[in-house]
Order: C-alpha cells, then sequence, then structure tokens
C-alpha cells in the first residue's frame, strides 16, 4: 500500500463543509448511441446529463472537481438515487457530491448508458478481443428485472460504452474548466459498483487525464491492468474501499489490484469495510493507516486533500 502522507489539521480548506451549494440539473455532457445492433451500428444517439453541485460564495477559484457515477450492475440506478428493493441501501453520489460541494468542490454526478439500451461499444476498444467477462452480479439482478441472462458481448459492449461516458464527462468538464471554475490539474473521478468500475476503466486504461480515483465496491479486471497500466506509467492515486462481506467478483480482485498497484507505482490505499456487504453508507465506520478511525466519507476527503495537493492550492490562492 502506498497511502495518504498523514492526516491533514481538521479546520484545513477543502475539509471543512462551510459552503451552501447550488444544483444545476440535466447538463447535456455528450451523445452516445443505443440500439446497437453489430455490423449496422446504433438505431439512435441519445443525450448523456450530468448534474452539477457547486460551492456558493467559494472565492477560491480555481477549484478541485469531483466526477461520479451511480452503481446498479449496468442496469439500475440513476445520477440522482440509488435504492434498490430487498438490498442494503448504500449512498447515493448525489449525496456524495452535494458533502463535497460544501467542502469547497465542484462535484458532477452523471449519467451513462445502461445494458438495456444496448449501447454502442464505440471504436476506442480498451477490452482486449475476448476478454472474459465476469456476469454473475450482472445476471442477479437481469432476473430481479425477469431479463435472461446476458453474454459475454453484451457486457463487453456495455463496459466499453459506460466507460466511454465516464471519458466524455472528465473531458466535458477540463473544457469547461474556466466556466466551472474547475482546476484542470486537480480532478477526481469515482463512483459506486459499476461506476466505480468505469472510473477505474476510464482513468487506468482509457487514460483520462484525473489525478485521482475513489472506488466503492468495484475493480478493474487483471487482464485491463496487465496490458494497459505498466512500470513507468503516469497514472492517478486510487483510494479502493470494499465491504468486508462484499461480491465474490470484487473481493477476488482486492489483491490482485493491490499487488499490480504496488508493482507498477501507482500511489494507492485499499480499504475494508468492516461488517459491511457490498452496500454501505457514507458514515459507516473505516479505518486510517494509523489504525485510528473515521467514516467513508472523511477518508475520501483526507484522501483527495492529499492526492490533490489542496493544501498546496491553498497557498498559491493566498
Amino acid at each position: 500500500m502506498i497511502a495518504i502522507s498523514s492526516r491533514p489539521p481538521a479546520d484545513a480548506l477543502y475539509l471543512d463543509k462551510v459552503h451552501d451549494v447550488a444544483f444545476t440539473p440535466d447538463v447535456i455532457y455528450g451523445v452516445g448511441g443505443i440500439g446497437y445492433v453489430a455490423g449496422q451500428g446504433p438505431a439512435r444517439y441519445r443525450d448523456l446529463k450530468l448534474d452539477v453541485y457547486r460551492p456558493v460564495g467559494d472565492g477560491n477559484v480555481p477549484r478541485p472537481a469531483l466526477i461520479l457515477a451511480f452503481g446498479g450492475a449496468f442496469h439500475r440506478g440513476t445520477k440522482g438515487v440509488e435504492v434498490f428493493e430487498g438490498e442494503n441501501p448504500s449512498t447515493a453520489m448525489a449525496e456524495y457530491c452535494r458533502e463535497f460541494a460544501r467542502r469547497g468542490y465542484v462535484c458532477f454526478s452523471i449519467d451513462y448508458r445502461l445494458m438495456q439500451e444496448a449501447p454502442d461499444p464505440g471504436v476506442t476498444p480498451f477490452l482486449l478481443p475476448g476478454q472474459p467477462q465476469n456476469t454473475d452480479r450482472i445476471d442477479f439482478v437481469r432476473n430481479i428485472l425477469g431479463l435472461p441472462p446476458c453474454t459475454s458481448q453484451m457486457m463487453a459492449d456495455t463496459l466499453e460504452a459506460a466507460t466511454d461516458d465516464m471519458t466524455k464527462a472528465i473531458n466535458f468538464v477540463r473544457n469547461r474548466s474556466q466556466a466551472y471554475g474547475v482546476d484542470v490539474t486537480r480532478i477526481a473521478c469515482g463512483g459506486f459498483s459499476a461506476g466505480a468500475a468505469i472510473a477505474l476503466n476510464a482513468a487506468f486504461a482509457e487514460r483520462a487525464p484525473v489525478a485521482a480515483v475513489v472506488a466503492l465496491s468495484g475493480r478493474i479486471a487483471g487482464p485491463t491492468m496487465d496490458f494497459h497500466l505498466t512500470d513507468g506509467a503516469i497514472a492517478p492515486a486510487a483510494l479502493v474501499f470494499h465491504g468486508e462481506r462484499d461480491l465474490p467478483v470484487i473481493l477476488d480482485g482486492i489483491s490482485e489490484m493491490r499487488v499490480h498497484f504496488d508493482r507498477v507505482g501507482v500511489a494507492n490505499q485499499f480499504v475494508n469495510v468492516a461488517g459491511a456487504d457490498h452496500f454501505y453508507q457514507r458514515d459507516a465506520t473505516v479505518l486510517r493507516a494509523d489504525g485510528s478511525a473515521c467514516d467513508v466519507e472523511t477518508m475520501i476527503a483526507e484522501f483527495l486533500h492529499d492526492r490533490l495537493h489542496l493544501a498546496n492550492a491553498v497557498k498559491a490562492a493566498a
């Protein structure tokens, strides 16, 4: 583990929640093809949208940005809500956005294409030809929705499309950094479950220009890391959470990710949420590297404060 260097002071800027929040819904950040048929292309395109959470009355410009994607096994959830009947609740990415905007971040909760839409996988593949796809969780959710099991190709197409959408959102924020008051050197992305997977793939496989990734119960596959994330690669820092009783596909990938990140020199921190399954709230108790307790949200704030070099940002603005 290459962990955060130290715990920042409690009153550090971008840690305290001191701002009111301005909310702007349904900003179009791009378009994506749906109704895709191999050899024929998409049947049509739809708008891709994000919600913006901005601190009110913050004179520190430019500010760090956080771009987050919801979870739901690539079938459920929205950029506003992530509550699934019959399963434990987890904190919605929209709620994380609001709480980090209170700290001074400009935050973006994004929409992305789901499997039911038959999304166009695009022309910039990051998956290897024939790369195996684990569909256990996907098929569990498809059964709940009354859908037949998916194929490996459906999974690959959806993962490619959704990852492209995250990359588009990152580029959208960078291209409009002046309008949003964003520092392009201090952008982080992340998400929960499927949203965490596309954030990891965008950052490490598609090389989207971010400085840090926050993954809540998500993983990046071994073959993807082996091909794209090699020794000496310039890569963002990663904070990866997992429940103690998380899904097998997540738990099976945690050790592989940790070993790979350490081997190639990716700054990382892996955090076990004791007693939790795949779902946990932002106030769930976790342990820092020094053994002291805090909650999930606080650990994210401290990690980003360190890895986005926010103490330096404050000094530069002074």
